[in-house]
């Protein structure tokens, strides 16, 4: 019994370096456009060279993209407002040359084919013109726009997950905020 779970620990310490050993999202550049009634938001995410390597090589991943709106307050924390969750799937099968972005937003998922990985990493790791209308209703304040950036590992069985509760959920988490700016 004592062999078994020393074996058990050995290939958990294993699992638990080469998970924090992962390394994906380097950078986000944020660009804020706002508009008489509106603000539209696109970000550009940059990948480690790790990151394009893999996804070349035939591993896959996911990406979780939050783009929120909120309110700077000076003694208080900040009141968030609204915000836009974005999945995105990232499938690369280089024997078939082969690579498929998938685009989850909201309940509607859309599917892009690549010939190229270059392609498909540069249409998958750019997000376009995510719009916050009506900004009259708002409040007079100062705002600004926060984008967080997960990439995910592959998922652990449930049973291993209440066990290994301290195994973070994700390789790389990024936070990034625009500057302030004022509304309406």
């Amino acid at each position: 019994m004592k062999k078994i779970l020393k074996i058990l620990i050995f290939f958990l310490i294993i699992f638990i370096l080469n998970i924090n050993d992962a390394d994906s999202i380097e950078n986000i550049d944020i660009s804020v456009k706002k508009s008489s009634n509106s603000i539209e938001i696109t970000a550009r995410i940059i990948p480690s060279k790790e990151f394009v390597e893999d996804f070349k090589a035939g591993l896959g991943k996911n990406i979780q993209i939050l783009v929120e709106l909120y309110r700077r307050w000076s003694i208080i924390p900040d009141e968030f407002i609204t915000g836009v969750k974005i999945q995105r799937i990232f499938v690369s099968d280089p024997i078939k040359e082969e690579y498929i972005i998938g685009n989850l937003e909201g309940k509607i998922l859309k599917e892009k084919r690549f010939k190229n990985s270059t392609d498909a990493l540069d249409w998958g790791l750019k997000i376009e013109a995510v719009d916050f209308p009506n900004i009259n209703k708002f409040e007079s304040g100062k705002y600004y726009i926060k984008v967080t950036v997960e990439s995910n590992i592959k998922k652990l069985p449930l049973l291993l997950e209440h066990f290994l509760f301290f195994v973070p959920k994700y390789e790389t988490k990024i936070v990034k905020e625009s500057e302030r700016f004022d509304l309406p």
